[in-house]
């Protein structure tokens, strides 16, 4: 089977669209730095009068990300019309219906921003909490350290409220361990999660709201996760492009030239997942 049409950029496609969804890490930045052209990419589509939208599974707030992710790779505010983080709807979910209740994290020394302005008491024993939320975990992280925790979680039957849904992440050229993993895990062992974010059909119709509910025939999705950018947007019911220098690039790249694409590889990458319209080789003009 022949592989979806590759983009070397933005340019080849965006005339068939008004409206963007746009996946912030893999797709703007590989977790340390800016990806080459992606910055000159977001001004291009605002000069070219395309709307886009922000997109991110950040288990963080809206302001934080635009403060400490988009804004320091050179994207202000004034090169896209909207943000939408799954930590921002996670927020707002635990506001409705966890208030008054104590709210256990799995990493210490992290603070999400999520967590805040909410009556939800932090805690550091799960024992003590009546809910758990899902943000970020250490990059040196391994499931293991934290499957005791899980497992007294599970014996209590407490929520597990999952503002991350990523698996994993790319850090520069490393990959690391997400809090999807952990809640995967709990799930796949009769544990209760509320999965908030991509691919999850709720956090797209926040975004479709946000662009003021077009025809999705004139929505573009992208984004390099197969399993949250792609079938998010597939369920959805928009076009996505699957930009394939973000997280799967180690295992679509060609052994035998640079920068190129596999196609055999692709084609095993596909199977059993959502089909993209097209590939993006790097989000670029």
């Amino acid at each position: 089977m022949s592989i979806p049409p590759v983009y070397d950029g933005l340019s080849g496609i965006a005339d068939r669209y008004d409206h963007f969804i746009i996946d912030v890490w893999g797709v703007l930045h590989d977790g340390i730095n800016a990806y080459s052209g992606a910055a000159e990419a977001m001004r291009w589509l605002k000069s070219q009068n395309k709307q886009t939208l922000l997109l991110s599974n950040s288990p963080n707030r809206k302001a934080r990300v635009v403060e400490k992710v988009v804004t320091p790779i050179g994207i202000p505010p004034s090169d896209y019309n909207h943000i939408l983080t799954s930590g921002e709807a996670a927020w707002a979910y635990m506001r409705e219906h966890h208030t008054g209740q104590k709210v256990y994290t799995f990493w210490d020394d992290e603070k999400p921003s999520a967590l805040e302005n909410l009556d939800c008491p932090r805690v550091y024993d799960v024992h003590e909490a009546g809910f758990m939320y899902g943000a970020l975990v250490p990059y040196d992280a391994v499931f293991e350290h934290y499957e005791s925790v899980l497992q007294k979680a599970l014996k209590r039957q407490i929520p597990f409220v999952c503002g991350n849904p990523d698996r994993v992440v790319g850090h520069g050229d490393r990959l690391h361990l997400c809090a999807g993993t952990l809640a995967e895990w709990y799930e796949n062992q009769g544990g209760h999660v509320i999965w908030i974010g991509k691919p999850y059909r709720p956090v797209y119709d926040q975004a479709w709201d946000m662009l003021g509910r077009p025809d999705k025939s004139k929505i573009l999705a992208i984004g390099d996760s197969l399993v949250t950018d792609v079938a998010g947007a597939i369920n959805f019911g928009c076009d996505v492009l699957w930009n394939v220098t973000g997280i799967h690039w180690e295992e679509l790249k060609s052994e035998h030239a640079e920068n190129r694409i596999d196609p055999a590889r692709v084609n095993a990458a596909i199977e059993g997942h959502a089909r993209p319209t097209g590939l993006l080789h790097g989000f670029v003009v």
